[in-house]
């Protein structure tokens, strides 16, 4: 019989009674789970501990709060064949308000190409070179193109004269009329020529000696009168040699024996005479760049601001083949965003300016690169801060011949707002987190053992009755 320890009344109240040593066994497994419990309660304390130390910040997404009537758009761009006598810079935004050649707050310094080759004007022929290098058609729109234009109602559209004369270096035209006598007679001939033109027999070299790809076709006025009109057609036959890459406008007129005979030695001669392969090469036109820095404010909608080539007083350009490749050296939105940027939370600096520091060149003409950014306001209410962070996307766009290639920035303002708060963890929390840690680890393993002990009871109860 144990001797029994004097009680108070409030010991009735133990929510933690212990078991006499003497009652208490220790065994093996208990003493292995102790430990699995201890390593377990330690590696998830310093886990927590961590997390508590360094806790992330929270975010909130709401309706817009900013009231700003201007969008401050900050740019340091250079254009790298461009020089600053001819480069503008222009905005426009979503209210239809356009400015162009925007010089307030704007620097422009002259950077010099590195290197020995200095930028040189491009020939006619290496426009005409270059400009078809890599264009490629489908057999059907090649049939589209060759075919003559005899008859509104074939199957054919024939809406596409320049697409006609940049199909091959040369096209030889018959501009006729149905009720033209002399385009009667003069037909037979002509489509004997045509023919011949046609087939693979037929060569005309250039002053290289160089077969150059020819073609001859016909087109009915009266069907066509539009086109007819726009070429400025005042009589009939009226026989015209286009050549791939001249200015709109201009044409070679026959002058020679209306035989078919006189028409392939006319048409030999004057291929004769060009130099369709130069071996050219696309190159800088300009000696030196323009490195455009400062910034311009916008109405706070969607907008563009663009780059571009314009005519001096002194010097006009063919700007529809101006390079507008650039290299992006800062662009951002807000107020200094430079000096702000590195009170900001590492994993948003990288969006305040992701175009910085890259490249944007294209290789042919009519090409220019286009940027497509979209914006959103971002408030950080423990640093007191604001911030408009970007995603960017880009692409590589064709434009038309007769437009003038812009080097584009595309923005687009998100109609919310991120707030960022710090994630402090109150301590509180932690405390709970720890506790609930060691009540946890200890619960699970006393539980272990009671499975186990039980289980191991009973396997050898089991084992006892069959022996």
């Amino acid at each position: 019989m144990l001797p029994q320890a004097s009680k108070k009344w409030y010991h009735s109240y133990d929510a933690f009674r212990s078991i006499p040593k003497e009652l208490a066994e220790g065994t093996t497994g208990g003493a292995l789970m102790t430990l699995v419990a201890i390593a377990v309660c330690v590696v998830l304390f310093v886990c927590e501990t961590v997390a508590f130390l360094t806790s992330k910040p929270s975010t909130q997404v709401v309706i817009d709060s900013n009231t700003d009537s201007l969008l401050r758009i900050n740019f340091d761009v250079e254009m790298i064949d461009i020089n600053c006598d001819h480069v503008t810079v222009g905005v426009w935004d979503a209210f239809g308000t356009e400015k162009m050649n925007v010089s307030a707050n704007v620097q422009k310094q002259r950077i010099d190409h590195k290197g020995s080759r200095k930028g040189t004007p491009y020939s006619m022929d290496e426009i005409a070179e270059l400009e078809f290098t890599n264009v490629k058609h489908s057999k059907e729109e090649e049939e589209e193109l060759d075919s003559d234009w005899g008859s509104s109602s074939d199957h054919f559209k024939h809406d596409d004269f320049q697409g006609v004369i940049d199909l091959k270096q040369f096209t030889f035209i018959n501009f006729y009329a149905d009720w033209c006598g002399h385009c009667r007679q003069f037909s037979p001939t002509w489509k004997k020529f045509e023919e011949a033109v046609r087939s693979p027999e037929f060569e005309a070299k250039d002053a290289d000696g160089q077969v150059a790809s020819v073609h001859a076709l016909k087109i009915n006025c009266v069907d066509f009168e539009e086109a007819c009109v726009q070429q400025k057609i005042k009589s009939f036959p009226n026989l015209r040699l286009y050549r791939r890459g001249d200015k709109p406008g201009h044409w070679l007129d026959f002058k020679g024996s209306r035989t078919e005979e006189g028409l392939k030695m006319w048409l030999k001669q004057e291929v004769e005479k060009v130099h369709t392969h130069t071996n050219a090469t696309f190159h800088q036109f300009f000696p030196e760049g323009c490195r455009l820095s400062g910034f311009v404010e916008a109405q706070r909608v969607p907008g563009t601001v663009h780059f571009q080539a314009v005519h001096t007083d002194e010097r006009e350009l063919n700007l529809a083949y101006t390079n507008v490749s650039h290299i992006v050296h800062h662009f951002s939105f807000g107020e200094a965003p430079r000096r702000s940027i590195n009170a900001l939370p590492t994993e948003y600096k990288r969006h305040v300016n992701p175009l910085d520091g890259r490249s944007f060149v294209t290789t042919n003409f009519h090409e220019a690169p286009q940027h497509y950014i979209k914006v959103v306001h971002t408030k950080f209410e423990d640093r007191s801060l604001r911030s408009y962070q970007q995603t960017h996307q880009w692409s590589i766009r064709r434009v038309s011949r007769s437009k003038v290639p812009q080097a584009k920035f595309s923005y687009d303002l998100a109609p919310v707002e991120v707030i960022v708060r710090k994630g402090d963890k109150r301590w509180y929390d932690y405390l709970t987190q720890v506790l609930a840690i060691i009540g946890g680890a200890f619960s699970v393993m006393s539980m272990l053992i009671g499975v186990a002990k039980a289980t191991h009871h009973q396997v050898k109860r089991a084992l006892g009755k069959t022996l």
